[in-house]
């Protein structure tokens, strides 16, 4: 019994201290798989802080005309599916986004807020996991690339 129950609680720890969503052997965040924790997690987060502005589906703010300027002459909230620049950008830079918030830019743009007191490191891991099962293979590969030669040229 004593066993068991130290088991349980070694569990408990281990999943406590580890993050939401799954990483390669060089730490970029890979893609959650369909049904697993991270993708449940990440899909929440995304459906509750991102879909509003950045579409359900990850096609953005304004998906018939993604790169043209509303009405007020602002551009909206980019995709973050295939058809987006999301996967143009490294996996500490778009962390750096999601808990900064981006576009300082106000006239041109609408700004994202910043994330960091509602999100998690956990909940912002999963997040960028579930946005990056919206890519092709070929972005993730890319993506995953850049990610990784952007750190190598950090001291």
């Amino acid at each position: 019994m004593r066993f068991a129950l130290f088991g349980v609680v070694m569990m408990l720890v281990s999943a406590a201290c580890s993050s939401a969503a799954d990483t390669d052997n060089q730490g970029v965040i890979a893609p959650a798989a369909a049904g697993s924790e991270s993708y449940v997690l990440g899909q929440t987060v995304y459906e509750t802080q991102c879909a509003s502005c950045h579409g359900i589906e990850g096609e953005g703010q304004f998906p018939d005309a993604p790169l043209e300027p509303d009405i007020t002459g602002r551009y909206g909230a980019p995709p973050h599916d295939e058809t987006g620049h999301t996967w143009h950008h490294d996996d500490d830079l778009l962390i750096q986004i999601i808990r900064e918030g981006g576009m300082g830019d106000p006239i041109n743009f609408y700004p994202m807020p910043a994330l960091e007191s509602v999100l998690s490191d956990a909940e912002i891991e999963a997040v960028l996991a579930y946005i990056k099962t919206m890519w092709t293979q070929e972005q993730i590969n890319a993506q995953r690339e850049r990610t990784l030669a952007i750190r190598e040229q950090q001291p």
